[in-house]
């Protein structure tokens, strides 16, 4: 008889344990990933590309951009096709390398922002192949602003 009840009251106390231990769950749209390393004004009203991570692994650089909406209002975000105008800027080498394509011919980056509400920012990744590991700094240039300038390349 015993055993049930302590059973079950060792449940009850580890659940609402567990509730109060555990880090509270953030959406990756509220997310705020490592720290600015340059800001960008975009060609969105009130909207601001932050680079957050430019990162060579495995002859790979990913580039994680928050985008940050500044204004009272909900903005549609979109890049003017990243296929053509989203790429790196070897600028030492004097060559550019465009998005990755998967096995089957996709591009590898995160896709259409779409919405983005007041004062929420979104996190926009793209995958690139990876200049030299002589080449310490690139430059990224993405559709819809300026581009980052003399972006330090993280080595994993």
């Amino acid at each position: 008889m015993r055993k049930p009840v302590l059973c079950f009251v060792l449940q009850i106390f580890l659940m609402t344990a567990f509730t109060f231990l555990a880090p509270p769950f953030v959406p990756l749209s509220c997310a705020q990933p490592g720290s600015v390393i340059e800001s960008q004004e975009t060609n969105f009203p009130g909207v601001v590309a932050e680079l957050i991570q430019c990162k060579r692994k495995k002859g790979v650089l990913t580039v994680k951009v928050r985008v940050k909406n500044t204004s009272s209002k909900t903005v549609r975000v979109f890049w003017p096709d990243p296929k053509k105008n989203a790429y790196l800027m070897d600028e030492a080498n004097q060559k550019k390398y465009f998005l990755l394509k998967d096995a089957t011919g996709e591009y590898i980056y995160s896709g259409d922002l779409g919405y983005i509400a007041a004062d929420t920012s979104k996190i926009s990744w793209s995958k690139f192949p990876a200049p030299p590991s002589e080449v310490e700094e690139i430059t990224i240039v993405l559709p819809g602003c300026a581009p980052f300038e003399d972006v330090p390349i993280e080595d994993k």
